[in-house]
């Protein structure tokens, strides 16, 4: 199928009357004759009005949902479409032509997560989400032979690196973002696209502190609740053929891994001060029991206590219970603690916590 070009402009035209957008959605799936009627819809998606742009990702959702379920997009490398007008038969000219719709139409989206109303990052955060769990079940790629299970890794990624902005604090989206971790599959590939973007953008601000980027990525690993038995990985997105013994979404072990990586390639750069408190007053609960190795979290605590003041004593108690439930060796601690007790903690605000934990300290010397 030859795609008929239609310029879609970053408005609607306001002359233009009102379109019944479900009716055209109704359409297109009900007749490969109405297949053009899908620049309407990505034109609608283009709209300034906010109401527009949610209804028109939620007739996209519907649409290229079933289209994935229906196999009617084009599976494998995506040819051009210029390249497709001559070389293919019909049947495969009309998948083209769709596939590089869907395209277009994810490409939107993920620029709308960027959106400064958090009803339109909301409402395409679930479209994008509804094409990975289609994507899972119907791949676009072709599967190769020794692999038997399927995952949108790709997509995932996309939508991780997009929630990840460095100059919009995502907090509530998030939030909202946190209800797919809850699924096996999505918890595990998230972690490795954190890793993977985390990776990226501090390579290349080693010694730059990009608050808002840095409280994003944060607030996302935070977010995650690990489970605590093999047992309990139960719930996943993709629903797989069968339950595959090497498939490592379904390892426990697999899942600290990452856990594990995630972390300690976010903390190995430089943190604002704010975020070493964040991180240090969770660590003990929420991170520490999640590792293979706790004790890799040495370089991080040691970098954290030369930061001065409450963040010092804090990166002492996880040294503490380093000490204490993980066996490490570290005979510099009493020195440090002992560099802390100084006139001024007597005027702290953290002073009764830090009366504390001294007393924890030395009782268990």
């Amino acid at each position: 199928m030859a795609a008929k070009k239609r310029n879609v402009s970053s408005k609607l035209n306001p002359k233009r009357p009102k379109i019944d957008i479900e009716s055209i959605v109704e359409g297109i799936l009900g007749s490969r004759k109405r297949a053009n009627d899908v620049f309407d819809i990505l034109e609608s998606l283009r709209s300034a009005k906010e109401k527009d742009v949610i209804s028109a990702a939620s007739a996209c959702s519907k649409l290229f949902s079933t289209l994935l379920e229906r196999k009617d997009l084009f599976i494998g490398k995506l040819p051009d479409e210029d390249e497709a007008l001559n070389d293919y038969s019909a049947e495969e000219k009309y998948h083209i032509f769709m596939r590089h719709r869907y395209n277009s139409c994810v490409e939107m989206l993920l620029e709308y997560l960027h959106h400064e109303v958090h009803e339109v990052k909301e409402s395409v955060l679930s479209c994008l989400m509804k094409f990975a769990a289609a994507e899972g079940q119907h791949p676009l790629e072709d599967m190769d032979w020794s692999e038997h299970y399927s995952f949108p890794r790709q997509l995932i990624q996309l939508v991780v690196d997009n929630i990840l902005s460095k100059t919009t604090d995502n907090s509530l989206l998030i939030s909202k973002f946190q209800e797919y971790l809850e699924m096996e599959d999505v918890r595990y590939y998230v972690m490795s696209s954190i890793r993977v973007n985390v990776s990226a953008v501090m390579e290349k601000n080693k010694e730059v502190l990009l608050h808002v980027y840095q409280n994003n990525v944060f607030t996302l690993m935070s977010s995650i609740n690990m489970p605590s038995q093999e047992s309990e990985l139960t719930n996943f997105m993709v629903k797989q053929e069968a339950k595959l013994e090497d498939w490592k979404a379904t390892k426990l072990s697999d899942h600290k891994r990452g856990f594990e990586k995630m972390w300690l390639g976010f903390l190995k750069y430089k943190l604002p001060v704010s975020m070493y408190k964040k991180v240090l007053v969770i660590l003990h609960d929420a991170v520490l029991p999640h590792m293979i190795k706790p004790t890799l979290m040495i370089d991080f605590l040691t970098a954290a206590y030369d930061v001065g003041g409450a963040i010092s004593l804090l990166a002492l108690n996880g040294l503490f219970v380093l000490i204490h439930q993980h066996n490490l060796d570290y005979p510099d601690f009493y020195r440090k603690l002992y560099n802390l007790l100084e006139p001024s903690v007597f005027h702290a605000k953290y002073r009764a916590r830090f009366f504390h934990l001294v007393n924890l300290f030395l009782s268990s010397r």
